[in-house]
């Protein structure tokens, strides 16, 4: 059981929320906001924690929580803010808005990034999932190249760094259908 390395966790928080007209990090599900449970959820596979957003508008949930180095990136810039501040060359990270990810694939992602790998990234019908992902901090050069060039898409980025994928179906093998729900609007609650 656990890793044989030790990981740092992230959640990504930030987001401008558009569709959902409110901050997805602060909606309450089940009486908790959503923060909360990705928290609660990273915490049991990671040795430090923190979340990537607003320390004024998310420290009351958990206190560890950094702004990005350069705002307006989206998900890349969170992830290359992360790579800088990790105390541990391996982070898993978690999108803010993915309730459905359970312990069973985060287990599964620290347990099976290869060493020869950069990222070990879900893959299920020819979709990624780049914000319920693991990553080494090598990826942090490449990454930042995109930053520079100001291409932020996440496939983007990893097109140019080692990625080995993790092929899960949801729905079958146990795996729950709402794996990778997304909580984009009301009607996704």
């Amino acid at each position: 059981m656990g890793s044989k390395y030790a990981w740092t966790g992230v959640v990504l928080a930030g987001g401008k929320s558009t569709r959902m007209g409110q901050d997805k990090a602060l909606l309450e599900v089940n009486g908790k906001p959503l923060l909360l449970h990705a928290v609660e959820k990273l915490k049991p596979h990671v040795r430090e924690l923190f979340v990537i957003g607003e320390p004024r508008k998310y420290g009351h949930i958990w206190p560890d929580v950094m702004p990005d180095d350069i705002p307006g990136l989206g998900p890349l810039g969170g992830i290359v803010t992360a790579m800088g501040n990790a105390r541990h060359d391996r982070l898993l990270v978690l999108a803010v808005d993915a309730p459905g990810v359970n312990a069973r694939l985060l287990e599964r992602l620290t347990r099976e990034l290869p060493d020869d790998a950069d990222a070990l990234v879900p893959r299920h019908d020819d979709e990624l999932e780049p914000l319920v992902a693991a990553y080494h901090r090598r990826c942090a050069g490449a990454f930042m190249d995109h930053i520079t060039r100001s291409q932020l898409s996440m496939h983007g980025a990893l097109a140019d760094v080692n990625v080995a994928y993790l092929d899960i179906k949801p729905g079958d093998d146990g795996w729950p259908e709402d794996l990778f729900c997304n909580l984009n609007s009301p009607a996704d609650l």
